[in-house]
C-alpha cells in the first residue's frame, strides 16, 4: 500500500459523490459564496456538507472501511481543485466535525465527471490502495438520483446489489420541490443513462467533455493494474454498450468471484 493507504487493509468502500467545488475561506464552506455552485445549486451547500458529514460517520463506526470523496476537475474554468479534493479539505478544515476519523481512512478520487464514473474509478481506487476488491459498497449521493445508481450504475458494472447500500440526501423543499427534482432527473438523469448505459453518447459524453474529462486518464487509471486484471478493466472502461448502447458489457470482470458470491 501506499502512504497515503489506510493503515490497516479495509474490506469495505464507502463513496461520497461530489456534486460541486469548495474554493476554500473562513467559514469552513459553510458561506455558499466560497464555492463553485451552478445557478441551479442555489441553497444546496448545506447539503453538499451533510453528504460530507454521513460518510465520516460511516468510516467513524466502520474500522475496516475507507471512505473515498469521489470527483474530477470539473470546473477548470475557475480553479484546476478537484471536487473530492474540496470536500476532503472542506472536511480536514472542519476537524472531521468533531467525529473521531483516522486520516489514513478517508481518501479522494479525482478523474471522474459524472455519477458512473464516481462509482467505477472509487472502486478501482479502493483495488489500486489495497490490492483487494470491496466486499460491500455503500454509496452517498442525492435521494432522487438512487434509481439511476441502483437501476443502471450498478448493473452497468455489475456489481451485486445484494453487496450495495445506497443513502440519498435531497436539499429541503424550500430549495427545490420533490417534484421539480424527480422531473429533472427523469429528463436530464435517468432517461439519458437508461438510453446511454457507459456514458459514450452525444449528450452524455458532450457533459464528460465540458467538464473536463480527458481520454488519456484511462491511462492513468490503469497504471495502477497489470496483466490480465489490466486487460479486463482496459475493456470495460472501453466499452461503449454495444450496438444500442445499452447493452450491459459481457466480459469477464475483475470482482466477479463477489458477483457469483
Amino acid at each position: 500500500m501506499t502512504a497515503n493507504s489506510p493503515k490497516t487493509t479495509p474490506t469495505r468502500l464507502i463513496i461520497v459523490c461530489c456534486h460541486s467545488i469548495w474554493l476554500g475561506g473562513p467559514t469552513n464552506g459553510h458561506d455558499e459564496a466560497e464555492w463553485a455552485v451552478e445557478p441551479f445549486q442555489r441553497g444546496e451547500v448545506p447539503t453538499f456538507i451533510e453528504h460530507i458529514k454521513v460518510g465520516l460517520r460511516i468510516v467513524s463506526e466502520q474500522p475496516d472501511s475507507l471512505l473515498v470523496f469521489a470527483g474530477g476537475p470539473t470546473k477548470q474554468e475557475r480553479t484546476e481543485r478537484c471536487e473530492g479534493e474540496s470536500y476532503l479539505a472542506l472536511a480536514t478544515a472542519n476537524a472531521y466535525f468533531s467525529l473521531p476519523i483516522s486520516p489514513n481512512s478517508v481518501i479522494h478520487e479525482h478523474h471522474s465527471t459524472d455519477s458512473y464514473q464516481n462509482l467505477l474509478f472509487s472502486l478501482l481506487l479502493f483495488r489500486s490502495l489495497t490490492t483487494a476488491y470491496p466486499t460491500h459498497i455503500t454509496i452517498i449521493s442525492h435521494e432522487f438520483k438512487r434509481d439511476r445508481f441502483l437501476d443502471l450504475h450498478v448493473r452497468a458494472i455489475r456489481w451485486p446489489s445484494t453487496e450495495m447500500m445506497y443513502i440519498g440526501l435531497d436539499p429541503p423543499e424550500s430549495v427545490t420541490s420533490r417534484k421539480e427534482l424527480e422531473e429533472g432527473e427523469r429528463v436530464r438523469g435517468y432517461r439519458p443513462w437508461n438510453e446511454d448505459l457507459y456514458g459514450v453518447g452525444k449528450s452524455l459524453g458532450g457533459k464528460r467533455l465540458g467538464r473536463g474529462w480527458k481520454v488519456e486518464r484511462v491511462e492513468e487509471i490503469l497504471g495502477n493494474f497489470e496483466g490480465k486484471e489490466w486487460e479486463m478493466i482496459r475493456r470495460l472502461l472501453e466499452w461503449k454498450g454495444g450496438k444500442d448502447k445499452k447493452e450491459v458489457y459481457p466480459g469477464q470482470l475483475p470482482w466477479d468471484h463477489i458477483t457469483m458470491g
